[in-house]
């Protein structure tokens, strides 16, 4: 059969129609039944189709032999995160045409949308799984389960709760005895995490890390634990000396192995730590440090510069004129990139900068808190809906209490 797909790959390429091909050699439908692998063939007619085509099979073979370790390998410096490794192994995979009329078509079609959602390139990368899940309705049994797991990362990537719901509907399709690649556990931990679903994200994220150990995969072994880690975030009554400790050390093994993306990550989540413990200035220091760390164009950047700010005005750390031109800077990047949540989010940062407390509540009731309960943000919805609890009991408006008590 690969034969056949080889012969019908040049012949189209060529432009020739499969009577064309057979011409003087054997019938159209003797060339039809070839190419689909339906009958037996001689080596001598497959050698005179090669010299019409100008093509030498047994390279051809050889290479289509070589095309799935090369996927293998490349799927798994992608897992790895071996920046080099990856960009070698995709130039080698666009050196040839033929990949794209193979068995593995649809595979190199979804890692090439794994390379996109890994250089963080959402649009391609839907892209991409729209037209695999169009142009592929019967794949091989592994390369539908990676169309799951690459549709669960794309999911992942969003800001919005109800595509992490997609998210997790999606990764438990997967079906580990044909797929074989537990990484998967760690997205679908995350997932949970991001629902704020903290006993089943243990759990898969506890697995995941067991399997980042026994490969040898340290940097996302290192993001595994910062993630148990942060099933600890939010209880004021867990041991904040060891919970301390344990991120200092995991930043230790990031400067080490040179892993700057997960300690960006660490110092982010540290910083939340002294944050919720009312330790502003240094939470102040490591959200600073986190953000130098990160891409100004990236949405983690809006993330960490969010954190920033909201550290120095709840610490009283900057100056007003200095917080303005970071709140602007926050709000046109979030403009320009179309992203609601922190279009929000600076809006209320400005407002209170600003002191213009009457907007502030207004907007937070009828703006900010709809938003954060339609997309399930819950964090966000917990806190500023006691911001506004508060408010109106300190303002004897009980009956509007009663009201926002829905989000805390």
């Amino acid at each position: 059969m690969i034969v056949g797909e080889i012969i019908r790959f040049y012949r189209e390429r060529a432009g020739l129609t499969q009577s064309q091909l057979g011409e003087g050699i054997c019938t159209t439908t003797h060339v039809s039944k070839i190419e689909r692998g339906k009958t037996a063939f001689s080596e001598e007619i497959i050698a005179l189709f090669s010299e019409r085509l100008n093509i030498d099979i047994q390279e051809e073979l050889a290479y289509l032999h070589q095309v799935k370790k090369l996927l293998r390998d490349w799927h798994n410096a992608i897992i790895l995160r071996r920046e080099k490794e990856i960009e070698q192994l995709k130039e080698r995979l666009e050196e040839s045409t033929i990949v794209h009329a193979s068995k593995y078509a649809a595979r190199y079609q979804l890692l090439m949308a794994r390379y996109h959602l890994f250089q963080n390139e959402l649009e391609s990368a839907y892209e991409i799984i729209s037209k695999v899940e169009k142009e592929y309705p019967n794949m091989l049994a592994f390369d539908y389960n990676l169309y799951l797991h690459v549709k669960g990362i794309y999911y992942l990537a969003s800001s919005n709760s109800e595509d992490h719901q997609k998210a997790i509907s999606v990764l438990n399709q997967i079906d580990l005895k044909e797929y074989g690649n537990k990484e998967y556990y760690f997205h679908l931990g995350t997932a949970y995490y991001l629902i704020d679903s903290k006993v089943m994200s243990f759990f898969y994220v506890d697995k995941a890390l067991r399997h980042f150990q026994e490969t040898n995969n340290y940097m996302q072994a290192n993001k595994a634990e910062a993630l148990m880690l942060l099933q600890l975030s939010g209880d004021l009554y867990s041991d904040f000396h060891y919970i301390v400790g344990r991120y200092k050390d995991l930043i230790s093994n990031c400067e080490q192995y040179g892993l700057e993306e997960n300690k960006g990550l660490l110092l982010n989540n540290l910083g939340f730590e002294y944050y919720n413990r009312g330790f502003f200035e240094e939470a102040k220091t490591y959200f600073e440090e986190a953000l130098s760390l990160v891409d100004e164009d990236s949405n983690s950047y809006l993330v960490r510069l969010y954190n920033f700010v909201d550290s120095c005005m709840e610490g009283k750390l900057a100056k007003k004129r200095v917080l303005q031109r970071l709140i602007k800077e926050g709000a046109n990047k979030a403009k320009e990139r179309g992203i609601t949540l922190h279009i929000t989010l600076f809006k209320l940062l400005k407002y209170r900068v600003e002191e213009d407390y009457e907007t502030y509540y207004t907007f937070m009731e009828e703006v900010a808190l709809p938003q954060f309960y339609s997309g399930k943000h819950v964090p966000l919805m917990k806190r500023y809906g006691k911001l506004l609890f508060l408010h109106y009991i300190g303002t004897n408006k009980h009956e509007k209490a009663t009201e926002v008590s829905l989000y805390i």
